[in-house]
């Protein structure tokens, strides 16, 4: 068996057992309470994310979700206007979020399906947004091919990655885990550090797990195919690192503001394929 698809299973096991953000509600499931807890909960953790998104963009257009998890997305592309669709590689994802859109009565199509392979025709959606995703499959170019293939001419993509740059990475997963941890010693990369430990797992699952530079995303979805590239950094949380956690009591909440879209958890990047 090939290394990308033992990625691909690891990954599938993991948000099986663990669904993307279930810690978030004590609800059932596939409710309409379980799901608007999970929305609450988004809007409190990453309140950037409606932006850099811009669900409040979508209004008429038709909107590719890869990587769909529980349907948080979708349900607010949907509620902005937008005609959504979902794809996610973990059946049980998809499973929870069509009983998500349909407890909250949104129309939608979500399908299984893989993001090196995406299984729609070219030219399709006006959107495609990537949250929190590409970062866990083998093959990312094959992934931004297959976003840009999908994409109807002058439509856009967002990306939103891990950001190598970001102090979570050197602080936190580096210096601390790798370093101070010592698993870096017993994982001989870092590649094996943030698959040990970046995704909380009830079930000791080893999902890949990458982090790209703001500069690397541009190149990628350039060399993808996408023009009018660009990229912004957001999300640092005083707790993401030793470093902000030590200076907590001294910073507020603009220096973290600040500080995030410097060196920020996630890098968010933009693309259109040309007209």
């Amino acid at each position: 068996m090939s290394r990308a698809v033992d990625y691909k299973q690891a990954a599938i096991e993991q948000w099986t057992a663990d669904p993307c953000e279930s810690g978030a509600s004590e609800a059932e499931p596939g409710t309409a309470e379980y799901i608007e807890a999970l929305l609450r909960a988004r809007a409190d953790h990453a309140p950037w994310l409606a932006e850099a998104l811009g669900y409040n963009e979508t209004a008429g257009l038709r909107v590719l979700d890869v990587g769909c998890g529980q349907g948080i997305d979708l349900v607010h592309y949907a509620r902005a206007g937008a005609f959504v669709t979902g794809v996610d590689l973990t059946p049980r994802h998809v499973e929870l979020a069509r009983a998500h859109l349909a407890a909250l009565r949104i129309d939608a199509e979500v399908t299984v399906g893989d993001a090196e392979a995406l299984p729609f025709a070219d030219e399709t959606f006006a959107r495609v947004s990537s949250n929190g995703v590409l970062h866990h499959t083998p093959d990312m170019p094959a992934a931004l091919r297959e976003i840009h293939r999908v994409l109807k001419p002058a439509g856009e993509a967002r990306i939103v990655v891990y950001n190598r740059n970001s102090l979570h990475y050197w602080v936190q997963q580096v210096l601390y885990e790798g370093i101070v941890r010592r698993r870096l010693f017993e994982e001989r990369s870092m590649a094996g550090v943030l698959s040990r430990g970046v995704e909380r797992s009830s079930i000791e699952a080893r999902p890949l797990v990458r982090v790209y530079s703001p500069k690397k995303l541009r190149r990628l979805m350039r060399e993808s195919g996408f023009t009018q590239v660009g990229s912004v950094v957001r999300h640092l949380h005083a707790e993401d690192s030793l470093l902000t956690s030590v200076l907590k009591p001294y910073l507020g909440p603009n220096a973290l503001e600040t500080l995030g879209r410097i060196a920020g958890w996630y890098v968010i990047g933009r693309g259109t394929r040309p007209a």
